[in-house]
């Protein structure tokens, strides 16, 4: 892939291309393409599937190009039944915490990913609630010593499907406000949050306090912004004005394929993060 040209200036928010956007790259290749076009941060949804090895040198390739890392996915079970809403699979979710915590001490990324899994139609919403609150009370003990904050996600359902249990953010706001831990917060997905509710700078707004990572994805089709209805310089700059000064991960597709259609999508980052 060619040189970028040099950067105008710095970007106004910490955007985090995702390891994928070119798959037939090697990660280390990946992130210096990623450097080369002036992103600092990255984020892995799948780093988890790595050997430790493999994370170490990918966390040399960061330091040498000065990039941070936002999020991975910590629990394997966080898209069925088997994550929060309910005691028996706490277990396996403690598990993946403690491994979050190893993978953690290897590549220094600021949030981690935490899904509940999908709803059990047997137990009431207050019920399932109340354990996804136990498990991130539990959970945050084993990160607390760190400086990694797990993100709890909502998830939309009428395009993704399923029966996800956490879809508003009021009622995540909920749940992270009774766990009232430093290292439990929501990841707002701009592109699951529109679906789900839009009036997103309101929402933003409202919860504040409890947002600890941003997610992009313009709608419908989840690609890069411009490609959609959402208004990004906007959401952006409203970000921007509250002072958020952690990632944005920029977890999408490309509306173009291969190296041209990244080209487009810095170019759409570039055109939605430039206001006065």
């Amino acid at each position: 892939m060619e040189a970028a040209a040099a950067a105008p200036r710095p970007y106004h928010l910490r955007y985090a291309p995702r390891i994928g956007f070119l798959n037939d790259l090697p990660v280390p290749r990946q992130l210096e393409i990623y450097a080369e076009y002036g992103f600092r941060a990255l984020e892995y949804n799948g780093l988890p599937r790595h050997a430790s090895e493999e994370i170490a040198a990918f966390r040399k390739t960061m330091d040498r190009l000065g990039m941070s890392m936002g999020v991975f996915v910590v629990n394997s079970g966080g898209w069925r039944a088997s994550a929060l809403v309910h005691p028996k699979f706490h277990g396996q979710f403690l598990a993946d915490v403690r491994r979050a915590v190893e993978i953690h001490q290897l590549i220094g990324n600021e949030c981690a990913t935490v899904t509940t899994g999908e709803a059990l139609a047997h137990l009431s919403v207050a019920e399932q609630t109340n354990h996804c609150v136990e498990a991130l009370r539990r959970a945050a003990e084993l990160v607390e010593k760190t400086r990694m904050v797990l993100v709890l996600e909502p998830i939309n359902r009428r395009v993704e499907g399923g029966s996800y249990f956490l879809e508003f953010s009021a009622h995540a706001a909920e749940i992270v406000s009774r766990v009232n831990h430093p290292h439990v917060r929501i990841l707002f997905d701009i592109y699951h949050q529109q679906i789900s509710e839009g009036n997103l700078i309101n929402h933003i707004r409202q919860y504040w306090d409890w947002i600890g990572y941003f997610q992009v994805g313009d709608v419908p089709g989840r690609k890069e912004p411009g490609t959609g209805e959402i208004n990004y310089r906007n959401v952006f700059q409203a970000i921007y004005d509250k002072g958020y000064q952690g990632i944005v991960g920029m977890e999408h597709g490309l509306s173009r394929p291969g190296e041209a259609g990244l080209r487009k999508c810095f170019a759409e980052y570039r055109n939605a993060d430039t206001w006065d």
